[in-house]
C-alpha cells in the first residue's frame, strides 16, 4: 500500500526562512484553481466555493464570486472588510496540496467580472500529501455493506492512502470475505464523500480492544481516488480550523 504523509509548513513572510520557496510555490498557483471560503458566523461557518482568478503577489488574491444559491445565502456578509477563511486545492499536484490562510475582502468588482478581491496573505499554512508515509487522521464516518440488507456501520476513519485506509468501529457482524462496501464521509451542508471499498484485514484496536481495525482497499480508478484524499484533506483542515491567523 502506498502511504500519504500529512504535513504542514506554516510559513511567514517577514521572519521563515524557507517562506521565499513557499511563496514561490503560492504565487504560481494556476488560474482556475479550485477555492474554499469560509466565512465565520455567530452561528456556524458559511461555506463557499470559488476559482481562483489570479495572484498578484504581494498585493491582492483574486476569487471569481460565484451566483449559486450558497452565494446568494452569504450576500450580505460579502462585504469589504469582511473577515474569511481560504483554502486552495492545487489539484494538479500529485500530492494534492492545500494553501490556507484567514484574510478579509478588501473589494468587490463587477466592472469586468464577477471578483471578489482579498487581501494579500501575511501568513500561508500549506498542507500536502506526500507517497510512502501514512496520513493519521480520525474522522467519523460510516461503512455501509453492498448486501441486500444494506447495513451501515458507524466508525472512525483513522488514517488515508491512495489505494486505501483504516475504519475503526465495533465488530462488522458479516462475513467479509468479497464483500463490497461504500464508505461514506459526512460533508457538513453536502451529500457525503463515498467511495467503493474492500476488507483486506482486520486485527484488535490496541487502544480499545472492543473495536476492531480494519484495513481498507479502495475500488476505484486512481481519479476518483485522488479526488476522494482531496476532499478529505480538505474536510479535516476545515473542521481543525487551524489555519493561521
Amino acid at each position: 500500500m502506498i502511504w500519504l504523509n500529512y504535513v504542514i509548513e506554516t510559513i511567514d513572510i517577514d521572519v521563515d526562512p524557507i517562506a521565499p520557496e513557499l511563496l514561490k510555490q503560492f504565487n504560481a498557483l494556476p488560474c482556475q484553481t479550485e477555492v474554499h471560503l469560509q466565512i465565520p458566523t455567530p452561528t456556524k461557518p458559511l461555506r463557499l466555493r470559488s476559482r481562483l482568478i489570479g495572484i498578484e503577489p504581494g498585493m491582492c488574491v483574486i476569487l471569481s464570486r460565484g451566483i449559486d444559491q450558497n452565494w446568494e445565502a452569504a450576500r450580505d456578509l460579502i462585504r469589504e472588510g469582511q473577515s474569511i477563511v481560504v483554502r486552495i486545492v492545487n489539484e494538479g499536484d500529485p500530492n494534492a496540496t492545500i494553501f490556507a490562510y484567514r484574510g478579509s475582502i478588501s473589494k468587490l468588482m463587477s466592472s469586468v467580472g464577477r471578483w471578489v478581491v482579498l487581501d494579500y496573505p501575511r501568513n500561508v499554512q500549506k498542507i500536502s500529501l506526500r507517497q510512502h508515509s501514512r496520513l493519521p487522521i480520525s474522522l467519523s464516518c460510516n461503512m455501509r455493506s453492498s448486501a441486500d440488507s444494506q447495513e451501515s456501520f458507524s466508525g472512525l476513519l483513522k488514517d488515508l492512502s491512495l489505494n486505501g485506509g483504516g475504519f475503526v468501529s465495533s465488530p462488522i457482524p458479516l462475513p467479509l470475505t468479497k464483500q463490497v462496501f461504500t464508505l461514506e464521509l459526512p460533508i457538513e451542508g453536502q451529500d457525503p464523500l463515498a467511495i467503493t471499498a474492500s476488507i483486506c484485514n482486520q486485527h484488535l484496536e490496541q487502544r480499545s480492544p472492543e473495536k476492531v481495525h480494519y484495513g481498507l482497499s479502495f475500488d476505484a480508478d486512481d481519479n476518483l481516488k485522488q479526488k476522494f484524499i482531496e476532499s478529505a484533506l480538505l474536510e479535516i483542515v476545515q473542521r481543525e480550523n487551524k489555519t493561521p491567523g
